[in-house]
């Protein structure tokens, strides 16, 4: 058996819709993105940490950020996405695609000039 946890999951159809309604009805907006991770600010106390953004205003154009309100926006967001994908790993940062309906773990890469022999 593997302990090894899937970084990639994707919604059912049915799924997918019912969690794009939700979330526009949180935000007020039609999302195209929901990046999301759990940090610990004191030593007890878990919170979610959302950024959701909306399509750009022109087809192309770079998507914005839609404004959450402080904490309870946040809090809705990382419980609705944590129940719809309970088998992520949620000690890592997380992507929802919204259209697609698919959770991917955040990676961020190094830039290539930090991994040579150039420093």
């Amino acid at each position: 058996m593997s302990t090894a946890t899937e970084t990639r999951h994707t919604a059912k159809p049915r799924e997918r819709d019912r969690l794009e309604r939700a979330l526009q009805a949180i935000t007020g907006r039609a999302l195209t993105e929901v990046r999301i991770t759990r940090t610990r600010w004191s030593d007890d106390d878990l919170h979610w940490v959302a950024m959701a953004l909306t399509p750009g205003p022109v087809p192309g154009a770079a998507p914005r950020e839609a404004p959450l309100a402080q904490g309870g926006d946040h809090r809705r967001i990382g419980q609705l996405l944590g129940d719809a994908f309970p088998h992520a790993d949620w000690n890592a940062a997380q992507d929802y695609d919204v259209t697609a309906g698919v959770l991917t773990e955040h990676v961020t890469h190094m830039p290539m000039r930090l991994r040579g022999d150039e420093l």
